[in-house]
């Protein structure tokens, strides 16, 4: 069963597909997410406008535009420790990391909250922060001392560094080329008190520590 707008309706996985196909194709002519991502992406999240009006500005789909939607989809699919949210759900990432594309999902909603995009430096602390993206731009030594800094604290932290599950991060997002994937480190992820959606599971290339 799919929702959109608050209305659910029963369709097929064949008419789901036959719905997105023709704006799939139109918008992923140079860099292509395999179906199961592609579903994840568009369907999974409640909001769909969020990613559709990504691509709007563009005929191409980039890779930063992308990694804003699945970083979207990280964060509603995840669930902190009661308490640890106050009025906003904190996007974090380092200066290195940013790009324009964060700010798509600036002011969206999840579980009733406001994502903020919060731009950190390894001076500060980084307790308010839910979510901490760290981008291949930023040095392995200064990941390494993200790692530290958040360790033992519910913040989920994901990067699209090679070998960052090897370094206890929790999320990578892996870029094949013409696919873009994900494998999620678990036994790191719940020894921070963070609970992921069966779902996302589901779909990741690989699940450490099950």
């Amino acid at each position: 069963m799919w929702e959109h707008n608050g209305v659910s309706n029963k369709i097929s996985y064949a008419q789901f597909h036959a719905n997105f196909t023709h704006k799939i194709q139109a918008t992923m002519t140079r860099f292509y997410i395999s179906l199961k991502h592609i579903l994840w992406v568009f369907a999974l999240a409640a909001n769909v406008s969020v990613i559709t009006s990504s691509f709007a500005s563009s005929q191409t789909a980039s890779e930063q535009t992308l990694i804003a939607a699945f970083l979207y989809n990280f964060l509603k699919f995840t669930e902190w420790p009661d308490g640890s949210i106050k009025n906003e759900i904190n996007l974090c990432t380092d200066k290195s990391s940013a790009f324009e594309e964060l700010k798509t999902i600036s002011a969206r909603n999840i579980q009733n909250k406001p994502i903020q995009i919060k731009y950190i430096t390894l001076s500060d602390s980084p307790k308010e922060c839910q979510s901490l993206f760290l981008s291949r731009e930023t040095s392995v030594e200064n990941i390494r001392e993200w790692i530290k800094l958040t360790q033992n604290h519910p913040i989920l932290i994901i990067s699209n560094i090679n070998d960052f599950l090897d370094m206890d991060g929790m999320i990578v997002l892996i870029n094949e080329g013409k696919n873009l994937n994900f494998a999620i480190n678990l036994e790191i992820t719940r020894n921070s008190g963070i609970k992921l959606n069966a779902q996302l599971l589901q779909i990741a290339r690989e699940v450490r520590g099950r």
